[in-house]
């Protein structure tokens, strides 16, 4: 609105040596008198919250300088790569999933933790008249529910939280067969299960798949079991050493959880 800035510009008018100061007038309700402005003022902070970092000279006037610091230097500094390889109706893809990783991603966030997620672990696929087939570990809905998790991904690539929310919802229902739309209810409702679907069902799926395939059989070392974690491009043999994992590893402020944790934090 137009009003904003030229509150600010009499602001600082008022401020300027040599202007002359307003008095307060008899019967004001005590507005205070504005006095010119000497060489020992201190500099008054006019911009908006999201403006306090934009600039060093802004966050030394608003007195942010440490917190944007901090905030710099984490922005500089890449996430830690964490890759799960797994399968949908996996016992302990599952647990791993929800108990650990999600939870994990929540308390550090994207700029710690760059989370991907691969559904296929332990399927095989074969090429029938010019189209890939899968076969999968525990039967033909953990491969329906590894390609919805797959389209589910893609559809929600460029929202990634909602992507992982709903995954670690289905992954975590009692249910999964008829997860898909209330976790979509909940995360994103815009999105039906329709749209999922013709994902599923058509040739995107299948490409998307043996995406999934690809990336899964040429692991160096190859996958000898589920759930498959990399960090870092290097697997992380006992699951429960996610979080301190992730710690020692980030190279920028590590946030409060890793510095409550029991063991010193290594640089």
């Amino acid at each position: 609105m137009d009003w904003v800035p030229l509150a600010s510009l009499l602001l600082l008018l008022l401020l300027v040596p040599g202007v002359p100061s307003v008095p307060s007038q008899a019967g004001s309700r005590g507005y205070p008198q504005l006095h010119r402005k000497s060489q020992f003022t201190k500099p008054v902070c006019t911009q908006p919250v999201y403006n306090w970092c934009s600039s060093w000279e802004n966050s030394r006037i608003c007195e942010t300088d440490k917190e944007c610091s901090a905030l710099w230097r984490t922005l500089d500094v890449p996430p830690v790569s964490v890759k799960l390889f797994y399968e949908a109706l996996c016992p302990g893809c599952r647990s791993f999933l929800s108990m650990m990783l999600f939870p994990t991603w929540v308390l550090l966030g994207d700029n710690v933790m760059n989370v991907t997620l691969v559904p296929f672990g332990n399927a095989k696929e074969t090429e029938v008249n010019g189209t890939w087939e899968f076969t999968c570990q525990h039967g033909e809905l953990e491969c329906e529910l590894n390609m919805v998790q797959t389209c589910v991904l893609y559809l929600l690539g460029r929202e990634f939280p909602n992507a992982f929310a709903v995954v670690n919802c289905m992954m975590s229902a009692a249910d999964q067969e008829n997860s898909l739309e209330p976790c979509l209810k909940i995360y994103v409702p815009d999105i039906s299960v329709d749209d999922i679907m013709k994902c599923v069902t058509g040739p995107q799926g299948k490409k998307l798949m043996h995406e999934n395939a690809m990336m899964t059989n040429h692991l160096s070392p190859p996958h000898t079991y589920t759930p498959w974690i990399l960090v870092e491009e290097s697997h992380l043999e006992n699951p429960v050493e996610l979080l301190d994992t992730v710690c020692h590893l980030y190279q920028g402020e590590v946030p409060d959880i890793c510095k409550r944790n029991t063991f010193p934090i290594i640089r």
